[in-house]
């Protein structure tokens, strides 16, 4: 048991050790990484800050001397003075022209010297005064110069390399040169003039360079104008493929990873609208992220320290958590008896919970289901007793309110269901009750709860009532027949049963299911006309008809006949008619049962005037299964099986018999009276028979006659006093009643063929 203590206590404690360190690492890990993303984006943003306050000083520069420069070479005085030789009288113009190139020098702009060419008279203006050109020497700066696109351009170039004639000191190796030509506004171009600042000026302008981070700036050409580094400035900068796709993107800024040397680094660009120069600035990430690793740091130490104080909490909550277990555990072992407790595995706590709170929840659902039973039935109970009558105001809504019904209908509708017959089934009349049963639970799974009220069984009859919202009587009629038809077919699928169906007339008040159940069972009356399978609404009933007792005598009295005469077949015929003219016209239900309960009774009394004795007569069951008949097909094969036929058997078994008696009687009397005067009528006579009666059935028993019977009797008898006495034809012929000897002979001739002479010499 201790160790099944330990066991379960430390999965309480890992559990809790896992719920507790999970949140904790995972809070962590997410603050260090949001604090880390959100650092880099900070430090991306400040690289980028960074190059556009580079790129914003280098241009505020560049674009005060542009600005200068073109100020200064649109004045009139100069565009007049380039087209002038050099001269004497132009002396005070030189002047001036070469104030103003000071002025233009002496602002803070890093201008070490400004050269104007004049092409056209072959002189140019530095800082060393003027100077004539030998036309070659103009002819090579103009080719030079001319030959780049546009009229104002930025160009870097070495010092040796530099093509106007300057005054620059080599305080750098490459200058960067700003070449306008003039005028500005002629497409004749015969002046230009070079603005040289060295590169130096534009490093100076980047602000202090670090170790870890690179500034260049290139030109279109990708040419490094100004570099961190002084040392890189006019090497050709070789971009990498995956940067030159990223700068020439016309995307104007932007910011990637790239892996220089197996150094990651993050490179941040800039390109220049004004001179289409572009701004790199290329750092570390290594250095991005050293200051995120202090937070790294401080928020391991937190969660370190958090994880510390929630194992120790889970230690303790794990012996608080398994304590209720433990005293559980106890009470359950402390109630069980010593036979019982032999059988419980008291190894296992929580199985030995978990059979006690099985036990418990199976005691529990028993009683939820006995308990579910009785309010079925006591439901059931309600709605017979509604049915019935029985309900006042005050205990229906109390009712409603129990059973938890809904109560929200705009009509209700009672539906009856009797079974049509059980002949045809699997089953028998003993299993109605069962097969009703069977059927009101049937409903109850068909029809959703809310949409009726408990099914119930009473007196053979299934009764529901439905609940519907419509407001339409079409969509009300076509609502009931579904759910009927629906009824039906299942019925039919599971139990092969035919039943109808009686609907009574829509109803509001639940206190009108009286009212209601009549009506169907009213309509369930009128099967006997529709027949079996039926759907009989109580509102399409013709209530008016006259009860007019039109009774079919004279079809009677023919069935009764054939009957007495034992044919079958008429009596099928007229059978068939009697029920041709009940059916023939419509009529109450009252009416069919008034008409075939007096012809049963016209039956048996037949039966009795007959004097047939049937096998079932004194059967009460008999003719219960007459009145439990619902159809007129089933009421007349039930009379033509039941009643007719078997009378029918029965006369003309007796008639048989007795027509057979008959016939022994006659032979007799002719067998003692041969020697007589013998008539039919005589016999007819003495038997009480009428002659015609008696000769049918003589004819009908022998296959002959009465006159062919005695005549050959008679013929016999002589035949025997031929052959064996001596008597004459003549004496023979007087005992024999015959008028004279050649009646006799004529006779004897017509049945033998020879006289009986020659009967007498050929037998004697």
């Amino acid at each position: 048991m201790k160790r099944s203590k330990l066991n379960h206590f430390y999965k309480i404690m890992i559990m809790c050790l896992i719920l507790s360190t999970v949140p904790v690492i995972a809070t962590g890990t997410l603050s260090y990484w949001q604090s880390s993303q959100a650092i880099q984006n900070y430090a991306s943003q400040e690289k980028l800050q960074n190059v556009y306050q580079i790129q914003t000083n280098v241009e505020q520069v560049l674009k005060n001397i542009d600005h200068s420069i073109t100020y200064f070479v649109r004045t009139s005085q100069l565009q007049e003075y380039i087209r002038e030789p050099i001269s004497g009288e132009a002396f005070l113009d030189y002047q001036t022209i070469k104030r103003d190139l000071n002025h233009l020098q002496s602002l803070d702009t890093g201008i070490e010297d400004i050269v104007l060419v004049s092409a056209e008279q072959n002189w140019l203006m530095n800082n060393n005064g003027l100077v004539r050109l030998e036309l070659e020497q103009t002819k090579r700066m103009a080719d030079y110069y001319f030959s780049f696109p546009g009229t104002s351009m930025w160009l870097l170039e070495e010092y040796d390399h530099i093509q106007v004639q300057h005054s620059v000191r080599r305080t750098s190796q490459y200058y960067i040169n700003l070449v306008k030509k003039l005028p500005l506004l002629s497409t004749n171009k015969t002046g230009l003039i070079s603005v040289l600042i060295p590169s130096h000026s534009l490093t100076d302008s980047m602000g202090h360079s670090l170790e870890s981070e690179s500034f260049l700036v290139l030109d279109e050409n990708q040419q490094i104008i100004s570099h961190s580094n002084p040392e890189y400035i006019g090497n050709d900068f070789i971009i990498p493929e995956q940067i030159n796709e990223r700068l020439t993107q016309k995307t104007g800024e932007g910011q990637f990873d790239y892996t220089i040397d197996d150094i990651p680094y993050k490179v941040t660009f800039l390109n220049s609208d004004y001179n289409n120069w572009t701004y790199l600035s290329l750092v570390r990430i290594s250095d991005l992220n050293s200051r995120s690793n202090a937070i790294g740091w401080v928020t391991l130490i937190i969660c370190v320290v958090l994880l510390l104080l929630s194992f120790i909490a889970s230690i303790l909550g794990s012996k608080n958590l398994y304590r209720p277990i433990r005293r559980i555990q106890d009470v359950l072992v402390q109630a069980l008896d010593s036979s019982t407790a032999g059988k419980v595995p008291l190894s296992n706590e929580f199985t030995l919970i978990e059979g006690h709170i099985n036990n418990l929840l199976n005691e529990n659902k028993h009683l939820e289901s006995r308990m579910q039973n009785q309010i079925n039935q006591l439901k059931q109970l309600f709605i017979i007793r509604l049915l019935q009558g029985k309900v006042t105001v005050s205990e229906l809504d109390n009712k409603l309110n129990t059973f938890a019904y809904n109560r929200e209908w705009s009509q209700l509708t009672l539906l009856s269901l009797q079974i049509d017959n059980t002949q045809e089934c699997p089953f028998n009349k003993n299993d109605t009750d069962l097969l009703l049963f069977a059927i009101n639970n049937v409903i109850e799974d068909l029809i959703h709860t809310e949409a009726r009220f408990t099914p119930v069984v009473i007196n053979h009859t299934q009764s529901t009532i439905l609940l519907s919202n419509f407001t339409g009587a079409e969509s009300y009629t076509r609502f009931i027949n579904e759910q009927i038809s629906f009824i039906q077919t299942e019925i039919k699928r599971i139990f092969c049963l035919s039943v109808s169906i009686g609907i009574s007339q829509p109803f509001t008040n639940l206190l009108a299911a009286k009212e209601a159940y009549n009506e169907s069972l009213e309509a369930l009356k009128y099967r006997i006309k529709v027949g079996s399978e039926s759907i009989i609404f109580y509102n399409n009933l013709n209530r008016d008809t006259k009860l007019l007792m039109d009774y079919p005598k004279k079809i009677k009295y023919k069935l009764f006949d054939a009957i007495k005469l034992a044919n079958q077949a008429k009596a099928d015929q007229e059978l068939d008619k009697l029920f041709e003219h009940i059916i023939k016209e419509d009529h109450h239900h009252t009416y069919y049962q008034i008409i075939l309960s007096r012809f049963l009774y016209d039956l048996i009394e037949l039966k009795q005037l007959l004097g047939v004795e049937l096998d079932h007569e004194n059967n009460q069951a008999y003719l219960n299964a007459f009145f439990d008949l619902k159809t007129l097909p089933l009421i007349k094969k039930w009379f033509r099986d039941q009643l007719i036929k078997p009378m029918i058997e029965r006369v003309e078994v007796r008639t048989k018999s007795e027509d057979k008696t008959l016939s022994e009687k006659i032979i007799q009397i002719i067998q003692d009276d041969y020697d007589q005067d013998i008539t039919l009528d005589i016999i007819a006579s003495k038997l009480h028979y009428n002659p015609n009666y008696l000769s049918n059935i003589f004819q009908k028993e022998t296959n002959r006659s009465f006159s062919e019977y005695l005549l050959l009797y008679r013929v016999n008898k002589a035949k025997e006093w031929l052959a064996d006495t001596n008597l004459s034809v003549k004496e023979i012929a007087g005992k024999l009643k015959y008028n004279n000897s050649q009646n006799f002979i004529r006779s004897f001739r017509k049945v033998e063929g020879i006289t009986p002479g020659n009967y007498r010499s050929q037998y004697r």
